[in-house]
């Protein structure tokens, strides 16, 4: 899937999205509901099976790409949320994701070849809710620059 820069915010959530369902396993692979999903790019409105990844275009900048030119370099800040039932889910999900996403980076249909460039984790914070039951998740926050829009 090539990014386009007319289309690039949904674009990057959409290979995020699928290049993470097609590479991340699912601990729940065979015992998924069928109206749940492993991996959006949204919290859902309806009732979710844990464990979940959900991606959020946060913010994005843009910097004029060189003079007397109307092409712009933009950089990308994603929140990707990954929530647990457990604390080791939640640990073993955000450490396959970050891996998954710092190793695509100059891979056949990774993301260089995609136009994202520069990839950083930001950081990784914990938002663990109250209680025994209660679901645990990291957010972390990651990079990219689109150069040339």
């Amino acid at each position: 899937m090539a990014i386009d820069s007319t289309t690039f915010p949904q674009d990057i959530l959409f290979f995020i999205k699928n290049d993470l369902l097609g590479n991340i396993t699912d601990p729940l692979s065979t015992g998924r509901q069928a109206n749940s999903a492993f991996v959006m790019t949204s919290y859902p409105q309806r009732p979710v099976q844990y464990p979940i990844i959900t991606i959020k275009l946060m913010n994005q900048k843009a910097e004029r790409a060189g003079m007397q030119t109307t092409a712009m370099d933009v950089i990308i800040n994603l929140e990707i949320r990954i929530w647990g039932r457990n604390q080791k889910e939640k640990d073993t999900l955000a450490n396959n994701i970050y891996k998954r996403l710092r190793d695509i980076q100059f891979t056949s249909g990774g993301s260089a070849l995609n136009n994202l460039h520069d990839f950083q984790l930001l950081s990784a914070v914990e938002i663990d809710e109250a209680g025994d039951n209660m679901p645990k998740s990291r957010v972390l926050q990651v990079q990219y620059s689109f150069f040339n829009i």
